[in-house]
């Protein structure tokens, strides 16, 4: 886990602010199952612009990392025994060509409400390897994240 830990910390933003208090709610979670990059820089599609948005996958909890161009830090976490259901969609790997298809986004359903009418649910989408996304991270997560 040490390695992993280095290798988050070298690519965290402002990583001499915000790996530390990382670090702290990685380990309380026990094994870094898989992670990934979202994007760095500006995102198409979040309406509030972050300078990263990162995914763990620990042992019980899926984490949901904000960084914002201060360093200011959010770390939301979802227990993984919360989720209810999960939505696969699959698009074309290549847009021109339509000759595969890969998995574009995973949406998962938790058992909590929203105003008891509406389940809490997160998005994770493939990144975009133009904002400097992971997508081989995004590929195994979506894996394990078998629901």
């Amino acid at each position: 886990m040490e390695e992993q830990l280095k290798l988050i910390e070298s690519q965290l933003y402002k990583s001499e602010l915000t790996f530390p208090w990382l670090k702290e709610r990685l380990l309380a979670y026990g094994e870094i199952r898989a992670w990934y990059r979202f994007y760095r820089e500006a995102n198409q599609w979040a309406k509030k612009f972050f300078k990263e948005e990162y995914f763990f996958l620990m042992s019980d909890v899926l984490l949901w990392v904000k960084i914002a161009d201060d360093g200011q830090l959010g770390i939301h976490t979802y227990p993984l025994v919360e989720i209810a259901k999960s939505f696969r969609s699959y698009g074309f790997a290549d847009k021109k060509t339509k000759d595969a298809l890969v998995i574009s986004e995973l949406t998962l359903s938790f058992t909590a409400m929203k105003d008891k009418l509406l389940r809490d649910e997160l998005l994770l989408k493939r990144p975009n390897p133009e904002e400097n996304g992971d997508d081989k991270g995004f590929e195994k997560l979506v894996h394990l994240l078998d629901i």
